[in-house]
């Protein structure tokens, strides 16, 4: 199966949240949850540069990510998408990323209730943001598949 399956298309699109599969340079494994896109066949995942996922993904290129339908009680299957992944701090593909996700995750209506049900914690949040600015700087993962397949 090819990325561009329509199948595969339409499971991602469900898709809210991407698993990122990597490998440190000792072989380590491990697992991420993010926020994801998908534009012109890459899978576009946000993160900072400092998280444990950019660091593999830079040390290791060969990725896998999981997507899973969360909200359909019916189809229990997962897409697994095998690639090559790289770091990208391009800041026009930031902003790119940044105005799709907030499309995808905080402009809907479920996005919007939830942001209004938990405003008390604007708060936290600027500091939470505040510190992590001073880590490190935002990337985003961009994973180009090889392989698709459905577990």
């Amino acid at each position: 199966m090819q990325v561009d399956d329509p199948e595969a298309q339409c499971f991602i699109r469900r898709a809210m949240v991407a698993r990122i599969a990597t490998l440190s340079r000792n072989g380590r494994p491990s697992i991420n949850p993010l926020y994801f896109v998908f534009i012109k066949g890459a899978i576009w995942l946000g993160t900072d540069d400092w998280t444990l996922a950019a660091r593999n993904a830079k040390a290791e290129s060969r990725v896998s990510v999981l997507f899973e339908a969360e909200k359909d009680q019916v189809d229990r299957r997962i897409l697994r998408i095998k690639g090559r992944a790289r770091i990208c701090k391009d800041q026009k593909m930031l902003r790119s990323y940044n105005i799709r996700v907030a499309f995808k995750y905080i402009l809907t209506p479920p996005g919007i209730f939830n942001a209004l049900a938990h405003i008390h914690q604007i708060p936290l949040k600027l500091t939470y943001n505040a510190q992590r600015a001073e880590k490190g700087v935002p990337c985003i993962i961009v994973i180009n598949p090889e392989q698709v397949e459905f577990l």
